[in-house]
């Protein structure tokens, strides 16, 4: 114990020694969750990534029904205003630059919807535009989704009336009942989409979810610094000496762990502190949940930590290798970028990262639901950790044979 005693001094003295790093690693997580929540918060809070845009609108019917459906088109948020005129001026427009799609109305749209032919809607999207045109397209589609499910409500009351034995007359009255109901109402509807907000109980701020999203990223670059004075000790010499004398390797390893589990839990004490201050971030949630989701996040980082250093060779490769594979895993694990907005690839891959398992736990953290806890992730972190553990003992131990 004694000679462990020593090591761990020494290493609290060598890491002390670089105060001006320890500060910065303690307060660069509150500077970049600070400057994410001012500037990203917009994105989040609005339900596009684009600024309104304008469209033009062709209508060759021009009845009191397309009418309603153009003042409907208009109340639609995403688009800044419809300009409507003829198809020459509106392709024009649009050669131009200066809408982000067109729709064309055809002649006699209302009556063929009512009857069932259902004439088709043009849509032509902006080439250079798009986001823009995608926005239009689906817009578009999202309309006839709707005309369609009359449609086939319509179709269903007729189907059952005529196998409950109703007359002609009566199926014509039950039909055009139904038109009136359905394919009116839908076209005559005071708006196409209604937005629902969450309830406030099971919801998070934007600050929280982006310390989220960034206390992981920082709590694994605090465990570098130990690891990164191991690997130098091995590649100069140090390691070699030491292995002659009782000193043990788990003990080195071990000084090295304390020491950056020492930094991780200042850096976590000072986020919550902060946070809850400046923030209002909400860490009501039970302490046996935090605690077990940091002893798990701990964990998983300080492995990350031992593997990094087993298979670098030298100080400049444990950087490279360590900071990189940190900025991988906070992209693929959602902690840059939201992983809905990503593609299904990239959810899949995010399941092997740690940041994607810490970032949800401190999610279940922060909605203060009394439903889901944080178990789950616990265990994930814990046994991504083990492997990790595993992997670099293995490393270790190939390394010293060589």
């Amino acid at each position: 114990m004694v000679s462990f005693a020593a090591l761990l001094k020494n290493d609290i003295r060598l890491i002390l020694r670089d105060w001006k790093a320890c500060v910065l690693l303690l307060a660069a997580p509150l500077l970049f969750i600070s400057f994410f929540t001012y500037a990203l918060s917009p994105y989040l809070e609005k339900s596009s990534f684009i600024e309104p845009f304008p469209i033009a609108l062709v209508d060759k019917e021009n009845t009191t029904q397309t009418r309603m459906l153009i003042h409907q088109i208009e109340d639609i948020g995403i688009f800044s205003h419809v300009i409507v005129m003829d198809e020459e001026d509106a392709l024009r427009y649009l050669a131009d630059k200066e809408v982000g799609g067109v729709i064309i109305i055809p002649e006699d749209f209302t009556n063929s919807v009512a009857i069932g032919e259902n004439r088709p809607v043009t849509v032509v999207g902006n080439g250079v535009m798009p986001l823009q045109a995608y926005i239009v397209k689906n817009t578009a589609q999202s309309a006839a989704n709707l005309v369609t499910a009359a449609q086939g409500a319509i179709n269903t009351i007729w189907h059952y009336d005529n196998k409950a034995g109703l007359s002609d007359s009566e199926l014509d009255a039950r039909f055009n009942e139904a038109v009136m109901d359905y394919m009116l109402t839908a076209l005559a509807r005071t708006a196409v989409f209604e937005s629902v907000e969450a309830e406030n109980g099971s919801s998070v701020t934007p600050a929280e979810y982006f310390t989220a999203a960034l206390i992981v990223v920082f709590m694994m670059f605090a465990g570098m610094p130990g690891m990164k004075m191991l690997v130098s000790e091995r590649a100069g010499g140090i390691t070699a000496r030491l292995a002659a004398t009782p000193v043990r390797m788990w003990k080195v390893v071990l000084s090295k762990l304390l020491v950056s589990i020492m930094l991780l839990v200042i850096q976590f004490g000072i986020i919550i502190l902060m946070t809850s201050r400046l923030f209002n971030n909400y860490w009501g949630a039970p302490v046996r949940d935090v605690l077990i989701l940091f002893g798990a996040i701990i964990l998983a980082v300080s492995a990350w930590s031992v593997f990094t250093a087993s298979i670098s060779p030298t100080p400049a490769s444990a950087d490279i290798i360590g900071n990189l594979g940190i900025l991988l895993m906070a992209v693929l694990g959602g902690g840059i970028y939201p992983l809905t907005s990503m593609p299904e690839s990239i959810r899949r891959i995010s399941v092997l990262t740690i940041n994607r398992w810490a970032m949800e736990g401190f999610m279940v953290l922060f909605s203060g639901s009394s439903v889901t806890d944080t178990g789950t992730h616990a265990m994930v972190l814990a046994l991504m950790a083990l492997i990790l553990f595993a992997v670099s003992a293995f490393m270790i131990r190939f390394a010293r044979r060589r």
